[in-house]
């Protein structure tokens, strides 16, 4: 989103190589305080530009599935900080914006890759795979969209070295540039650049550490200071401001594209950056009503910049660093305070915020046509249910929900009411009650909890078949065997296939991550499997906090993709051989199907 003034910077030589080692030991012994460092989490699996400069072999990895060596890298960048004393704070979207961190008020100047834009180009790659072998997908694919299935890993890894915060009440980018002020944080390590517009009565003293040029080898990063930019361009506080809202806010719009073309601004992603710091500066420094009645005017045409005028000024001091507040802890109720501790996903559904689901390589018509399955009935029936559990002590039998999601594969993403499916053959405790005894479990799953994880998934096991998980110190992995037998329930997956998965996720459960050899081709069998397992995991994990049980029954994701092909394609050829019976007895008390 804002590469160009990335490139602009490095080229006036505004940024410099740093050893973050070096800079957190400078701050300790300077104030005597452990340093703080903040993370833009939405992003952090792109540490080291994995995502835009990933070679055909990486590729090759992303289109079999996540890569246990890449979360090892990941963990292992934030764990060298915390051992050198650096005090480590994530923060994330909160549920009221989408995955850009940004809010477009104007339908006309939406902006990004939307959800539909996204399922094509995934559906283009499938297609793609049937007609090709799979390193030549990789080669001509611009990139393979795997990232957001990272997150539960990446959340995971985030909650064992730091604290995740989420920003409830602003974006993303003004919640760390606030946060990053009020508690005088030594850095941020993001993608955006513009972090260093944000300014106050006074420029911040946290640095910019750029995520895409941070080595997670060597431990060094690219560095920019917002007040030797500031200085550099000769911009004021507010003149930077409205800077941001070209570079940032209405960056990439249909807007933005007229006044480019409108001003005659040349639009080389080279010159752009500098252009654009030119062009404001023609404003006084202190921006008065006429200038930004001028910039609107400039901005949005004769036509509209009367109506838009109200809204220019308002992005400009979105970045107004002395205007944001931190977000409050809204609906503060014990029951709201429990949801965001899980994920947005039920605190959306029980404060009736629109969800919106996303989906990675889960193709509608495989699905369709290999068993008739209907996806949108299956993830609807879910989020009913879920609704119904955590929406019953409203005691309002007309409460609906909305959910922004994909019907079919010929359908656009579009809005359906969620009406809640209510438990009707038995009471349901207060969710206060649920949430004071999800951690208390210790040998069993109550019985209040089990009947509602059976009424939420329709599955009918029993508690003796989950009793291996609370006596032995395998709770972690109830989220993974109930997956397996969620999806052989739906006849997506055969029970030799399950075994597949569940062998291939103990190997790589015990064994440490490494680079395995890629295999020769893709199975597009596996392939269409994993990213859907994938999905209804996080759909089981839902489900799982619903029905009371904490954190200590679910885990991150150990199945990587390379070993899952491999795997995979090794078992479907030689079948159900004594071998493969050996190791699948091994683990048999984890197979619920």
């Amino acid at each position: 989103m804002s590469t160009f003034i990335g490139n602009y910077l490095r080229n006036n030589r505004l940024s410099r190589s740093v050893s973050i080692q070096q800079r957190i030991t400078e701050h300790r012994e300077q104030y005597n305080t452990s340093p703080l460092i903040i993370i833009d989490l939405m992003y952090y699996d792109q540490l080291g530009g994995y995502l835009h400069r990933s070679s055909n072999e990486v590729k090759m990895r992303d289109l079999c599935g996540m890569s246990r060596q890449r979360l090892f890298q990941l963990e292992n960048f934030v764990a060298q900080m915390k051992r050198w004393g650096a005090k480590l704070i994530f923060i994330t979207n909160g549920p009221f914006l989408d995955i850009s961190g940004q809010i477009i008020p104007d339908e006309d100047d939406s902006k990004g890759s939307s959800k539909d834009w996204r399922y094509a180009y995934q559906c283009g790659i499938s297609d793609y795979l049937v007609e090709a072998h799979y390193s030549r997908v990789a080669a001509d694919a611009r990139f393979i969209p795997i990232e957001r299935i990272w997150t539960e890993s990446v959340a995971k890894i985030a909650r064992r070295y730091g604290k995740i915060l989420w920003s409830w009440d602003n974006t993303r980018h003004q919640e760390i540039a606030k946060y990053a002020s009020v508690h005088d944080a030594l850095a941020i390590i993001s993608k955006n650049y513009a972090l260093l517009m944000y300014s106050g009565l006074a420029f911040p003293r946290y640095k910019l550490w750029s995520l895409v040029d941070s080595n997670e080898a060597t431990m060094e990063t690219e560095e920019f200071d917002p007040l030797l930019v500031r200085r550099t361009l000769r911009l004021s506080a507010k003149q930077m401001r409205l800077l941001g809202a070209f570079v940032d806010y209405y960056n990439g719009t249909p807007t933005f594209a007229n006044f480019l073309e409108r001003m005659k601004i040349d639009d080389n992603k080279r010159t752009l950056f500098n252009s654009l710091a030119n062009y404001v500066k023609k404003s006084a420094g202190n921006l008065q009503e006429l200038d930004y009645l001028k910039f609107a005017r400039d901005l949005f045409g004769e036509e509209r910049y009367i109506e838009k005028f109200d809204e220019l000024k308002s992005v400009c001091e979105s970045y107004n660093v002395n205007k944001i507040l931190l977000s409050t802890e809204q609906n503060n109720d014990s029951i709201s305070m429990q949801l965001k501790k899980q994920d947005s996903f039920n605190y959306d559904i029980y404060h009736g915020i629109k969800i919106t689901i996303s989906i990675t390589f889960v193709d509608y018509r495989y699905w369709q046509l290999n068993g008739e399955i209907d996806l949108f009935e299956i993830f609807m029936t879910l989020y009913q249910r879920i609704s119904g559990v955590l929406l019953q002590h409203k005691n309002d039998p007309q409460l609906v929900r909305y959910v922004n999601i994909k019907r079919s594969h010929e359908e656009e993403y579009g809005t359906e009411e969620l009406i809640p499916d209510f438990p009707k053959d038995f009471v349901v405790p207060s969710l206060e009650y649920m949430f004071e005894n999800a951690g208390l479990m210790r040998s069993s799953i109550p019985d209040f909890n089990l009947r509602l994880l059976r009424f939420i998934t329709g599955l009918q096991f029993g508690a003796d078949q989950l009793e291996f998980f609370c006596k032995t110190d395998q709770r972690s992995q109830l989220q993974d065997s109930v997956t397996l037998r969620y999806m052989v329930s739906l006849n997506m997956l055969t029970a030799f296939e399950a075994d597949i998965f569940l062998v291939t996720m103990h190997k790589c459960r015990l064994e440490p991550p490494y680079n395995l050899p890629l295999p020769e081709e893709l199975n597009l069998r596996a392939f269409h499997l994993y990213f859907t397992y994938i999905k209804l995991r996080t759909l089981i994990k839902h489900s799982f906090y619903t029905a009371g049980l904490d954190d200590s029954f679910m885990d991150e994701c150990y199945l990587d993709g390379v070993a899952f092909q491999t795997m995979f394609q090794k078992w479907s050829e030689a079948g159900a051989s004594d071998e493969f019976r050996y190791e699948v007895d091994r683990f048999k008390n984890y197979r619920l199907y």
